[in-house]
């Protein structure tokens, strides 16, 4: 039997790397690249998902990829939100200042996505609030293309 000898050192990684996010979420990043939100919609059942997605979970219907894209503002609705002084997607330190994240349902959409609610006191929000994307300045076709939502 020999012995290993385990080393532990406490720090962060840097992982450069590359995936493919398949063809659904693909056109939808090539939209933000454009500063537009793109969603698809059910065949079945009408609803619109943004993100898109491949089958619907209400009907298990496969939505076609080359049909049915609906163009969707870049507003939306509040539906709940919660204070974090968790970093919730930056590789740094976890620990940082208190950040609000809204579920904002875009208009014209059945689902909601996650994304930071900027410039906003939250003794101030209140739930069903209209809210708008801000758009980095130079978008590049990636989820951060989306700086987060303010208040309408």
């Amino acid at each position: 039997m020999s012995e290993k000898v385990i080393i532990a050192n406490k720090g962060l990684v840097k992982a450069d790397f590359a995936f493919w996010v398949g063809q659904y979420m693909d056109k939808f990043y090539d939209g933000l690249e454009q500063k537009k939100i793109i969603g698809n919609k059910c065949t079945k059942c009408g609803d619109i998902f943004v993100p898109p997605r491949k089958i619907c979970g209400k009907c298990n219907v496969t939505i076609p990829l080359d049909q049915n894209w609906v163009d969707l503002p870049n507003t939306g609705t509040l539906i709940n939100y919660t204070i974090t002084p968790y970093r919730v997607s930056d590789r740094r330190d976890r620990k940082a200042k208190e950040m609000t994240l809204g579920m904002v349902k875009i208009d014209g959409s059945n689902t909601s996505i996650i994304y930071p609610l900027l410039d906003v006191n939250p003794k101030n929000i209140k739930l069903n609030s209209k809210v708008k994307i801000v758009w980095d300045e130079k978008p590049s076709g990636a989820p951060s293309d989306i700086k987060g939502f303010t208040m309408a």
